[in-house]
């Protein structure tokens, strides 16, 4: 019935599911038949109550990726939960094309608080998602093929100030308090960079407004302490 070939019979199956980690604005419903299942798509693909965000206009990667980022204050995944927000930083390098087409090489460290490391080490990889916008790349473990990579997209980039705005793609989530991703892995996150690794509140502040103006909900941000970090080398 869904036009795959069967080897003996046919497969009766049911699926269900509670929430979904991943959404794209292309996936739409052609028919349904309740409400609930109407509520159920409107669920899948965020509320319209969630604006589109903005990328940051003529990214340069290069000059990105060209120095470590501090992360300030992050919300909650699953790769990143709450007990890690020590010394937590990234830092990124081109690669030639590997076999899976990813473009950079990526490297995340934090620590709990009593000093345990968490280091992904080459583990991880990105790529350039969209030739149109090279501020939207796509990140997951180099082992895997790109296709199976979660959005990571640099929506505020400044190199005078040494400060950046990442978000795990569009929000979808709608708090009443404005509107956020998930939790999981592809589809989660937002993180404020910056250069320094000693937090300014004034460049802090000023990324926290342009997170609020791009709709998103800053209870979901939590501190992350940088100080005390001499194991991070």
């Amino acid at each position: 019935a869904d036009g795959c070939p069967t080897a003996v019979t046919d497969l009766t199956y049911k699926e269900s599911f509670n929430s979904c980690s991943q959404h794209d604005d292309v996936c739409v419903a052609t028919q349904t038949e309740t409400e609930s299942e109407i509520e159920t798509v409107k669920s899948l693909r965020g509320t319209d109550d969630c604006k589109p965000v903005s990328t940051q206009d003529g990214f340069d990667l290069n000059s990105y990726i060209d120095g470590r980022w501090y992360i300030q204050e992050q919300a909650v995944t699953q790769y990143l939960p709450a007990e890690q927000n020590f010394c937590v930083y990234a830092e990124y390098e081109l690669l030639e094309k590997s076999f899976w087409g990813w473009d950079v090489q990526v490297h995340n460290y934090a620590q709990e608080a009593d000093g345990t490391p968490h280091d992904s080490g080459d583990t991880i990889c990105a790529h350039k998602a969209d030739d149109k916008d090279p501020a939207k790349l796509e990140v997951a473990p180099c082992f895997l093929p790109t296709f199976t990579a979660g959005p990571y997209w640099v929506l505020e980039y400044d190199e005078a100030t040494g400060s950046a705005l990442v978000s795990g793609g569009q929000p979808s989530i709608d708090t009443g308090d404005g509107c956020k991703n998930g939790d999981g892995v592809n589809g989660s996150g937002l993180w404020i960079f910056t250069r320094q690794q000693e937090r300014d509140e004034d460049v802090v502040n000023m990324m926290r407004q342009k997170a609020k103006d791009q709709g998103f909900d800053l209870s979901v941000l939590n501190l992350v302490d940088q100080t005390n970090c001499a194991k991070v080398e």
